[in-house]
């Protein structure tokens, strides 16, 4: 039976001041010097103990200054609360702070952190987190395993948007990506997964257009050998993003 990486929570040192803490639902923190910036902040509010020990073990007994929120939704906001009251923290996200089109960025003696507004591939408010000193890129639900991000399908002109952020994802380099969910990976899944996107596009929207069935398609467009081993994928990510895409190329929604 093969071990789901994500099922017992990590603390991964991702940097010289970046540290991760995998799981199904992830987050971070970077060690400012003199405060701690977290990144997302979980689904279960009972966690809060667990989460601020390890701050409290890798960083030191500094205050928490600032949260920013990747997103909104209920798994990356939960002890939101528990950080404003217990260190006055700052909560940056789309909803409490205007995001400059060149970033908003956060910084002392020790380190800095940008934070980046790239919406469309989630939701219409994703931000990403970078912290260049240690070239650690946190994407929130950007990037899902496999996963066609958009709860509600893709919408009219969305894939190419997708596409359009993942290029400029890609060209940060980064050395660790840290996604909402799962195992922290590399750039070169965010390149895996771009094309696998087009190949998508390109396979389902000719079998759409073919008048095939989504039972059809989905068992002609086979998981491609190479992502057989990305987390949960074919456990149901691929199945999951086959639909969206054909759902989409059904109504004529993948003009890139």
């Amino acid at each position: 039976m093969q071990i789901d990486p994500a099922e017992t929570p990590t603390i991964v040192r991702a940097g010289e001041r970046t540290f991760v803490r995998q799981a199904i639902d992830n987050m971070g923190w970077v060690d400012m010097g003199e405060c701690v910036l977290v990144v997302d902040a979980l689904e279960q509010r009972k966690l809060e103990g667990e989460v601020l020990e390890a701050i409290a073990r890798t960083a030191g007994d500094k205050p928490v200054r600032y949260v920013l929120n990747t997103h909104t939704h209920g798994d990356h906001t939960a002890l939101n609360k528990m950080f404003r009251k217990r260190f006055a923290a700052e909560i940056v996200n789309y909803k409490t702070c205007d995001i400059p089109d060149d970033g908003k960025w956060f910084e002392t003696a020790a380190a800095k952190v940008q934070m980046l507004h790239m919406p469309g591939c989630h939701t219409g408010k994703d931000c990403v987190v970078w912290v260049p000193d240690d070239s650690v890129l946190f994407v929130g639900d950007i990037f899902g395993w496999g996963l066609v991000g958009p709860n509600g399908g893709i919408a009219p002109g969305q894939a190419g948007v997708i596409l359009e952020i993942y290029s400029r994802l890609i060209a940060l380099d980064a050395k660790t990506v840290v996604p909402g969910h799962g195992p922290v990976c590399t750039t070169g899944e965010l390149k895996r997964w771009a094309a696998y996107f087009r190949w998508l596009i390109e396979e389902v929207g000719a079998r759409a257009a073919e008048g095939k069935t989504g039972a059809q398609v989905l068992e002609e467009v086979a998981p491609p050998e190479d992502m057989h081993g990305w987390w949960r994928f074919l456990a149901w990510k691929h199945a999951d993003s086959v639909s969206k895409v054909f759902a989409a190329a059904r109504r004529g929604r993948l003009v890139i």
